[in-house]
């Protein structure tokens, strides 16, 4: 893993407007992804994690630029000398770096289309780029190959094929052009277990072999474990922790990261007792409570959390956190699994 930016996010907002009345008059914005900034390095694995609906997805989407940001950059750097501020870039500019970034989606059914064979679907952002046909041929195969698909089966429909192969194709469709950036949105919550790691398995002997990088979006902690390098919690469209895979889960900074740690499922019952329950409900996007959103659910939190937002600072040389007692609280992790070779199914 290089220790050069790939991708280098700043300040990117994300917030939709809403309308009321006749006149359709904004009386406010839902800040989906509200002021994140991160980097990541070529070759790196960052899981982005958090509870539905805080904002990963968008935020996954806006660095692509499949929906347009309201503010902030993301300088992505494909080359030695070629950098390109995503979120400002025109249309022309995308073009023609699109083929070095791409995204696969949560559900493997609803992404593919019934009505072109599985070979036309790999195909189709070569054709997209004018490759031309026989080149496109050769370059379907071998990356249906690397994906574990039988290229005697790439003339069937995708309603031939089952959610794990699916998935399959939706991983080789993304990676037919050679891209350096995949953005891989929850590519495992709608697959069987056996199934999710046979998945996970692929895309972490992929990212080996072609030096992939991967922001790796999800809301099961066991399962971002497995894969990432560094992991990155949202809350309310902001990043209030990111570390090292081996920090974060063994000692979380901010009291959100240790109440989702908490609830991974552990092989002995009687740890079911230790799970943190929060109180309350998730802050509106729309309406977030004043100074830290995390306050109203937090069991230390004090008077300066109600009225200062606290900063995502570095706690420790490469771990940081936005919690006012980030170095005072000794909160409760898990200790990571050490196992670097294939999941068992």
């Amino acid at each position: 893993m290089s220790t050069k930016p790939l991708l280098k996010v700043q300040n990117l907002k994300k917030y939709y407007p809403i309308e009321s009345g006749l006149m359709r008059k904004v009386t406010g914005h839902v800040k989906a992804v509200d002021d994140v900034s991160f980097e990541l390095a070529q070759g790196e694995v960052l899981g982005l994690v958090g509870e539905s609906g805080c904002g990963k997805t968008t935020l996954g989407r806006c660095i692509i630029r499949a929906i347009d940001p309201t503010a902030g950059s993301a300088q992505f750097t494909p080359g030695d000398d070629v950098s390109i501020d995503l979120a400002s870039a025109d249309k022309k500019t995308l073009q023609s770096v699109r083929p070095h970034m791409n995204m696969v989606f949560q559900d493997p059914f609803s992404s593919l289309s019934p009505r072109m064979t599985v070979r036309e679907i790999i195909g189709e952002p070569l054709r997209a780029q004018r490759v031309p046909e026989r080149e496109i041929t050769q370059r379907v195969e071998r990356i249906a190959e690397m994906c574990g698909l039988n290229p005697a089966h790439l003339s069937r429909y995708p309603n031939a094929f089952s959610g794990g192969q699916r998935q399959r194709v939706c991983i080789a469709r993304a990676l037919v052009t050679n891209p350096v950036l995949l953005v891989a949105d929850e590519p495992v919550s709608a697959l069987d277990v056996s199934i999710q790691a046979q998945i996970l398995n692929l895309l972490q002997r992929l990212q080996r072999e072609l030096n992939l990088s991967f922001i790796f979006v999800a809301h099961d902690l066991s399962v971002v474990e497995h894969i990432a390098d560094r992991v990155a919690v949202m809350y309310v469209g902001k990043i209030i922790e990111l570390a090292s895979n081996e920090d974060l889960y063994s000692r979380p900074r901010h009291p959100y990261t240790e109440a989702l740690l908490s609830a991974v499922p552990k092989p002995d019952p009687d740890l079911a007792d230790e799970t943190i329950i929060l109180g309350g409900e998730v802050a509106s996007a729309a309406n977030p409570p004043s100074g830290c959103y995390f306050h109203p659910r937090c069991r230390y939190a004090g008077d300066v959390c109600k009225n200062a937002a606290p900063p995502l600072r570095e706690i420790e040389p490469g771990h940081w956190s936005a919690c006012h007692f980030a170095e005072s609280l000794d909160l409760a992790g898990v200790v990571p699994e050490q196992d670097e070779g294939e999941i068992v199914t």
